[in-house]
């Protein structure tokens, strides 16, 4: 008798879930109409999804995105992730890119190719989305999930073909500096928590286009990297401290960082130094 060679595993994400599911046997599944978006990103092997009279085929350049009833084939050795994202979550990020009030269906083309930059990326961000839930230890997974889910909403809206990708790719409207000066503030005040564009959108009255534009006039940088900054302000701060139980992996975690060589590269070139070199120096002194 064949052994029934199928695995699913699951990640409660903070506005979304995760999936990973393999199948060493062909599968049919049968999905009914829900209030979110399911994407499909194929790892390996090859499969179909036929949903709203479109018919994909499933391979690890071609993604599916659906909300409507859905009869997906998995052939054997298929592998993929599955993310299922709130059509809220959607239109609450669609509205903050682009200043519009989001009140007609989001419907998105099915097909969603990841050959190009923009699915490229958006891949990225999912595997790294994946490693971090798999790895990250502790509180500080909070943070960095939280994060990666947000960029990985944006991803999804900007590569994907829906009904409002004219007003996302139309031109941008300009903000004061006065609105840049109210952004930075607000990400320095709640550097800590897991900042979405929503909550920056929301202390400024702008649109994410427009405030990302607006950095990019009057500062050369966008607001993800002063908040970059900050955060790495921060890390300093705490690597200063000298405190005898601190340690470097501790810190990056604390200030958003998964990848402690990226980490450690960002802190050398911010401060000219690694994060290790002044928490051992700061210890020497106290």
């Amino acid at each position: 008798m064949p052994t029934c060679d199928t695995r699913a595993n699951h990640c409660r994400l903070p506005g979304s879930d995760l999936w990973f599911c393999s199948y060493g046997f062909p599968v049919t599944l049968n999905f009914s109409e829900g209030t979110y978006m399911r994407l499909q990103i194929p790892w390996t092997g090859s499969g179909q999804t036929s949903t709203a009279g479109q018919a994909v085929a499933l391979a690890p350049t071609m993604a599916c995105v659906s909300s409507a009833d859905a009869k997906i084939d998995f052939h054997q050795g298929f592998q993929q992730f599955a993310w299922r994202v709130p059509v809220a979550m959607l239109t609450r990020k669609l509205a903050a890119l682009t200043g519009e009030a989001i009140d007609g269906p989001l419907n998105f083309k099915a097909a969603l190719d990841l050959q190009t930059p923009n699915g490229r990326a958006l891949r990225e961000i999912l595997s790294n989305l994946a490693n971090a839930a798999n790895n990250l230890p502790g509180p500080a997974a909070r943070l960095v999930l939280a994060e990666l889910e947000q960029a990985l909403t944006t991803s999804l809206l900007v590569t994907g073909t829906h009904d409002y990708r004219p007003i996302l790719d139309g031109p941008v409207r300009g903000i004061a500096p006065w609105q840049v000066r109210r952004a930075e503030d607000f990400i320095e005040a709640h550097a800590d928590d897991p900042l979405t564009i929503e909550d920056i959108v929301r202390a400024t009255g702008a649109s994410a286009r427009s405030v990302f534009r607006a950095f990019a006039e009057h500062r050369g940088y966008s607001p993800m990297e002063f908040l970059k900054r900050t955060r790495l302000k921060r890390a300093r701060l705490m690597a200063e401290s000298g405190l005898p139980a601190l340690t470097v992996t501790e810190i990056a975690l604390s200030c958003g960082y998964s990848d402690l060589s990226r980490f450690s590269k960002d802190f050398l070139a911010a401060f000219g130094e690694t994060p290790s070199t002044v928490l051992r120096r700061h210890r020497n002194i106290y």
